[in-house]
This record gives structure tokens, C-alpha cells and sequence, in this order.
């Protein structure tokens, strides 16, 4: 039996519902689409990171001369655009390792975590600061415990820490992030870790370096910064 619609009304209808039903479905394969574009966007960002920090770290050795060694101070490391890959950092027991990029905005972290700017930077003996979204890169940040080794790396070398504590925040509270708790590696997320929404406190790690490393930050201070 074929049903034919007569009436205006009818005929309107259906194409109400027909629009209704490509609405709907446009709409769910962009729900669908935007998951692994962010995806795949990361994982492209990982490859070319690691490539250019191997081409950079290859350039560092070329170049080493006896020369007076890089000074820095304990914190407010150098800005670089945003996106910029600075280093790499890695939590071996958690199996996580990811580029760190230039800056905390949201397509920044979209694509890996992020360095906090103003903070110490990488191989600084100030307070390192690196945030990430908890519902990607920094995901399985849930799941780290005290004295976990975290390994934070640039061309110029490879620094090592370990978890001193970890405690929640309210989000304005920037004082975690105060040079003064340096040297220091700090690593912010939001929490609950499932929350739906804005997240209302932050997840918040605290490592310091280990015996090997600490020398090493204090040796790169200016004279007069490295004995206090």
C-alpha cells in the first residue's frame, strides 16, 4: 500500500522531519569527527615533536665548544611562540610521554601538554610549571603516586624528578606556581577527573629533582643565586 500526502499540512511535516533527521545526523558526525580529529591532531603533533627535538639535540652537540655555560635565572623561563616544542616529558611507570608545547591555551593543549609561561624553564632551577587536559594527555595523571619518577627533557639534556605530593587546589590559587618553590617541577589539571563541564578545583603534582639533577639546575644559576 503506497500512502500519498494530500494535504499541505502533511506534505509540510514531512519536510520538517526531514530536516530534523539531517540536522540530527550532521550533528552526530561531527560529535563523532571532532574526537578523532583531536586525536590525530596530538598524534601528528608527537611525531613532528620528537623529530624536531632529535634535529635540535643534534645541533646542541654539534655546537659544543668550551665555552662559559648558559646561565639562567630560577624562573620566568624565555617565551617562545605559542605551539612551540620546548621538550618532552614522560612518567615511565604510567607510560606516558608527550612533547611539551609553548603556552596553555586550549588548542595548544588540544594538541599535547603545556608549558606554563613565566614559569622556570626547562633545566632551570626555578619552578617549572606544565598543565595538560585531564580528559587526554594528562588523563592518566590520576593514577600517580608519591615518588613516581617523572623525566623532563630538552636538547641541552635530560633532568629527572620525583613526586613529592599531590594535592587539589582551588583554581586561583597561583601560588602553587610561585618561583619560589623551586627548583621544582609543577603539573596542573583540572579535577574531578570525570567531571562533565568546568572542572571546580585543580588536580596539582609537586616533584622535586632527584639527587643527579639537583646539581645540575643549581650549577646553571648566576653567581650570588647559587648558594641561597
Amino acid at each position: 500500500m503506497i500512502l500519498r500526502c494530500t494535504s499541505r499540512s502533511a506534505r509540510g511535516l514531512v519536510r520538517f522531519l526531514l530536516a530534523v533527521h539531517w540536522v540530527t545526523l550532521w550533528a552526530g558526525v561531527s560529535l563523532l569527527a571532532w574526537p578523532m580529529f583531536v586525536t590525530l591532531e596530538s598524534q601528528v603533533t608527537q611525531w613532528a615533536g620528537e623529530r624536531q627535538l632529535a634535529a635540535a639535540s643534534q645541533a646542541a652537540k654539534e655546537k659544543e665548544k668550551i665555552v662559559e655555560p648558559r646561565r639562567q635565572l630560577p624562573a620566568g623561563g624565555k617565551q617562545q611562540p605559542g605551539g612551540t616544542v620546548l621538550g618532552r616529558f614522560e612518567v615511565p611507570r604510567l607510560h606516558l610521554s608527550y612533547v611539551v608545547l609553548s603556552g596553555t591555551d586550549n588548542r595548544t593543549l588540544d594538541k599535547s601538554i603545556g608549558w606554563v609561561e613565566g614559569t622556570s624553564a626547562i633545566g632551570g632551577a626555578g619552578n617549572i610549571g606544565i598543565a595538560g587536559h585531564r580528559n587526554t594527555h594528562f588523563r592518566k595523571l590520576e593514577w600517580i603516586r608519591r615518588d613516581d619518577e617523572i623525566k623532563l627533557s630538552s636538547p641541552d639534556g635530560e633532568y629527572c624528578y620525583r613526586v613529592e605530593w599531590i594535592r587539589l587546589f582551588n583554581p586561583h590559587d597561583f601560588e602553587v606556581l610561585d618561583p619560589a618553590h623551586g627548583p621544582a617541577l609543577t603539573l596542573v589539571t583540572c579535577f574531578p577527573f570525570e567531571y562533565v563541564g568546568a572542572a571546580p578545583l585543580r588536580f596539582v603534582v609537586r616533584a622535586l629533582p632527584d639527587e643527579n639533577t639537583r646539581p645540575r639546575l643549581r650549577a646553571s644559576l648566576p653567581a650570588g643565586l647559587a648558594g641561597r
